[in-house]
């Protein structure tokens, strides 16, 4: 339960009033789905099932800490590679705003519906010992009133799936308290397991769904007519970070959240669960952080300085990069000026260098003249 604590935690950033040195372009899942597309990034890169084969599948790689400088770093380190592919395929190189690289990640984490791989064994083990199947039948009703898992529509979709755990936990709560049985709280783990082993016995059904958490600045809105911001308040938000969430890490903690509270909360809909849900997790990427000196050590290292501080070179100098350098600053400049540094750098003789771990946040935070520390 310590991490969905933590996540509890993470709710409070909305009232906090946080100050971050190294703030972050809010992106939209929506619209990063439309830049997918229009930048033919589709004909190479799949996204779940869709898209070209011929380069990795997006949507299934398994990472916990998926950021946006890991973003930033997994597209400078293959970046010649792609330049190669579209340029024997024919395809024209694009150019990435900021905002477009910003768009790009949220719609590549709002795919990463399952990050941590879930297992049908443990899943089932869990629906049996968490007193689900008392309740819950999986082609029929085992209670009257009780719709069976057959015909749940939300195991497809997260944001359905939270919409709702939410709206049904509280009244389950009073119905379990009723039975004297304890309320079974969920991990994400746990969650996912058992959402494994029921689509397993279920099956997709032909539905078809494609998710993703609506624009943050509509969620800011939920978040407080609903009331939300009445509670999640503080600077304990803080303690959430550096760690990532995913969207079953938040329809867990809504089916948590009765866990909590003796009140009936407000009941949402599905289009403002999407608005809510995008809000939360564009906070969590609001701003990120890096070692300033760790990343001078890499500006050295990685020769950064045979360009930028080289004036005939025609990349930018290193001055011009302080003060204003993010992560998907850099996205957006590896797509504009990425090929002819290419080209400078094998005239010179200069190896493409590549970054690992936390490489690209300590670089950005350098280049960005801030020191943030990674806590």
């Amino acid at each position: 339960m310590e991490r969905i604590g933590k996540l509890l935690g993470l709710f409070a950033i909305a009232g906090a009033g946080f100050c971050g040195t190294r703030s972050l372009t809010i992106g939209d899942a929506d619209r990063g789905k439309e830049v997918f597309r229009a930048r033919r990034c589709i004909a190479c890169h799949s996204i779940n099932g869709e898209g070209g084969k011929s380069a990795p599948e997006l949507g299934r790689i398994v990472e916990r800490g998926f950021s946006p400088y890991s973003l930033a770093g997994r597209l400078w380190n293959h970046a010649p590679v792609m330049w190669a592919a579209m340029e024997r395929e024919g395809i024209a190189r694009p150019e990435l705003s900021q905002q477009e690289a910003a768009d790009l990640f949220a719609y590549f984490f709002a795919a990463r519906y399952f990050e941590s791989p879930g297992t049908a064994r443990r899943g089932r083990q869990l629906f049996r010992s968490k007193r689900c199947a008392g309740c819950h039948g999986i082609e029929s009703p085992v209670r009257e009133g009780i719709r069976p898992v057959a015909a749940w529509q939300s195991m497809e979709d997260p944001i359905a799936l939270a919409c709702e755990m939410w709206n049904h936990s509280f009244e389950m709560r009073r119905e379990l308290d009723r039975s004297h049985i304890p309320y079974p709280q969920l991990s994400s783990q746990e969650l996912t397991d058992v959402l494994v082993y029921l689509r397993g016995r279920v099956g997709n059904r032909g539905r078809s769904v494609e998710f993703s958490p609506a624009s943050a600045v509509a969620g800011e809105t939920v978040f407080a007519v609903k009331g939300c911001a009445a509670c999640h308040t503080g600077s304990r938000a803080l303690e959430a970070r550096p760690t990532r969430y995913s969207l079953t890490d938040f329809a867990a903690v809504m089916w948590n959240h009765p866990f909590r509270i003796s009140h009936k909360p407000p009941q949402l809909s599905y289009e403002e669960m999407r608005r809510l849900v995008g809000y939360l997790i564009s906070l969590q990427f609001f701003e990120e952080r890096g070692d300033l000196e760790r990343g001078k050590g890499l500006f050295a290292t990685k020769r950064c300085a045979a360009c930028h501080d080289n004036p005939s070179s025609g990349a930018p100098a290193r001055s011009a990069l302080a003060g204003k350098m993010t992560s998907f600053d850099l996205v957006a400049a590896l797509w504009k000026h990425g090929p002819a540094m290419l080209d400078r750098m094998r005239q010179q003789k200069l190896a493409w260098p590549q970054f690992a771990g936390t490489e690209m946040a300590d670089l950005t935070a350098y280049l960005h003249g801030a020191e943030l520390k990674h806590r």
